[in-house]
């Protein structure tokens, strides 16, 4: 795969919480030092999921040898999944940072588990189906703690947090 052949989604680049200036200083230090670039950029379709750092730097130093590893997914959503639950294994990050991570997952759990409950409830009795609302809602947020390794207590505040937080510009 040539270089000019990656695309940037910006979705799927800003999905994944950046690194700190810090973090990419020492990133870049490492791949100069090493004269490559060691971990293979992964792209769907050409479109990068993995190593978007490492993309900045490449086009900074375009000699600088590097790999790409291509995956298969059927669907936008799946390429998503892949790439939180990716970062979540490889990052050493707050417990805070890993639920807010995993909670990025929660529209996508929620969708995947909308499909299989229509497709194994049938009938419409009202309370069977607030059962079936209550019991995905307590799947997905457990499915969010085992994926961030933290409690589903953890998921429950961050969640509340992040939406009802108001965020103030510091810098002003």
């Amino acid at each position: 795969m040539k270089v000019i052949d990656l695309k940037i989604d910006k979705e799927f680049e800003t999905l994944i919480p950046p690194l700190t200036d810090e973090e990419f200083k020492q990133l870049r230090e490492n791949i100069l030092s090493a004269g490559r670039v060691k971990d293979a950029l992964t792209v769907w379709d050409g479109t990068i999921l993995d190593g978007h750092n490492r993309w900045k730097i490449i086009q900074e130093f375009p000699e600088m040898p590097f790999r790409v590893e291509q995956m298969e997914f059927k669907t936008r959503n799946e390429a998503m999944a892949w790439m939180i639950r990716n970062q979540l294994g490889r990052r050493n990050l707050l417990n805070y940072d890993r639920a807010r991570l995993a909670l990025r997952l929660k529209p996508i759990l929620v969708e995947e588990a909308k499909k299989r409950q229509a497709t194994s409830t049938g009938g419409e009795n009202p309370q069977l189906k607030q059962k079936s609302a209550e019991g995905v809602k307590g799947q997905v947020r457990d499915e969010l703690a085992k994926a961030a390794g933290v409690s589903h207590d953890i998921i429950d505040k961050v969640q509340f947090i992040e939406n009802n937080a108001t965020y103030a510009n510091i810098d002003a």
